[in-house]
């Protein structure tokens, strides 16, 4: 793999300054060094900042061999890694199986033997919200108890450490809101998750086109309320749900409609807002490096990120359990593919930059 031809990720000072130093009065003068000015001082503690950063990211330049990553390509990408500056990360249901959660795809994509597809859409919101919201209790009460992985963790030390990492969150279970990311970079949305959160919950009615939209919305927990606690794996069909009849579910405080978790339901779009600041994003300038992380990269609209990165000038590096080989989202010669459990590969893959990571 090439390095990157960009080396402004790294700060450099001028050998060339001169500082003039007053001749002493005395051989009786302390031998103190001399006081310097205050724009030479501040470019000498710069460049001490620079060399004691740059100390920290030397640690260990090898993967565990354990972890099977060819030393050429980890070389490679960590040489890149470092010059980049402006970072994008795609982020997928794979990053959270370490933590424990379902990806609800292969063996394991069903919920009480339903397909997971036909729980999160808006008619079975409509026609059965009691069995739609025991789901997404089920699937807050995991992500809660969860814990972020290693991955989550590496991820949010990578943007404490580059200022424009930008990352597109696929994920609703709130693990990389709990990782650590920096506030400033929340603040500013530099953290997108595109599909929503099951920690907030909105109006039924939010959508609604009609003189009648309710924008209600309010963050949660679980249980959302005494009625949808659950005590047993109601994920198991064998197991009976809970008596529970509709006027026990959330409900609006403005209009008494009824409550829904704040997540992109499937047959609806995503968000305008939060696609025009990805956009924004992507077009503003050139991106380095793209990290994609615990996805099938073949599921749009998400995957189209990948292309768009590309056309944005980005290198690309695959972490997950396997290959893609099929557009938008197929390897390409240059890039980087670390095959593995995503929550091993990303701190490993990243410790020449945030050094080696530990759990929560």
């Amino acid at each position: 793999m090439a390095d990157h031809p960009d080396s402004s990720g790294t700060e450099s000072v001028s050998n060339t300054t001169e500082i003039t130093i007053a001749p002493r009065k005395s051989s009786l003068t302390s031998s103190r060094s001399p006081r310097m000015s205050s724009p030479v001082r501040s470019r000498v503690t710069s460049a001490l900042k620079t060399k004691q950063k740059m100390r920290k990211f030397r640690g260990t330049t090898t993967p565990d061999p354990a972890l099977g990553i060819d030393v050429d390509e980890f070389t490679s990408f960590t040489q890149y890694l470092r010059s980049s500056k402006r970072i994008l990360a795609l982020i997928g249901a794979g990053l959270s199986v370490s933590s424990g959660l379902s990806t609800f795809r292969g063996d394991d994509r069903r919920w009480r033997g339903i397909e997971p597809q036909e729980l999160s859409n808006i008619e079975a919101l409509s026609q059965d919200p009691v069995k739609v919201w025991w789901f997404f209790s089920d699937r807050m009460k995991r992500a809660q108890e969860a814990k972020p992985n290693r991955g989550h963790i590496a991820l949010a030390k990578l943007a404490n450490e580059k200022d424009e990492f930008f990352a597109i969150n696929q994920n609703i279970d709130g693990l990389c809101q709990r990782a650590g990311f920096p506030d400033e970079q929340m603040a500013q949305m530099q953290v997108v998750s595109i599909h929503g959160t099951l920690f907030e919950m909105k109006c039924s009615k939010h959508a609604s086109d009609s003189t009648e939209r309710c924008d209600y919305s309010a963050t949660t927990m679980y249980p959302v309320n005494e009625a949808l606690t659950i005590t047993t794996d109601i994920s198991d069909a064998s197991v009976p749900l809970p008596p529970l009849d509709h006027t026990q579910l959330p409900h609006c405080p403005r209009c008494n409609s009824l409550m829904r978790p704040s997540v992109v339901l499937f047959g609806e779009s995503l968000s305008s807002t939060l696609n025009g600041i990805i956009h924004s994003f992507v077009s503003s300038e050139p991106v380095d490096l793209l990290l994609v992380i615990g996805t099938s990269a073949v599921v749009l609209p998400a995957a189209m990120h990948i292309p768009r990165a590309r056309n944005a000038g980005a290198r690309v590096a695959y972490f997950n359990m396997e290959e893609y080989h099929e557009e938008p989202g197929c390897v390409w010669t240059g890039d980087w593919m670390f095959k593995g459990d995503a929550a091993e590969m990303v701190p490993e893959c990243l410790k020449g930059i945030v050094g080696n990571v530990g759990r929560m």
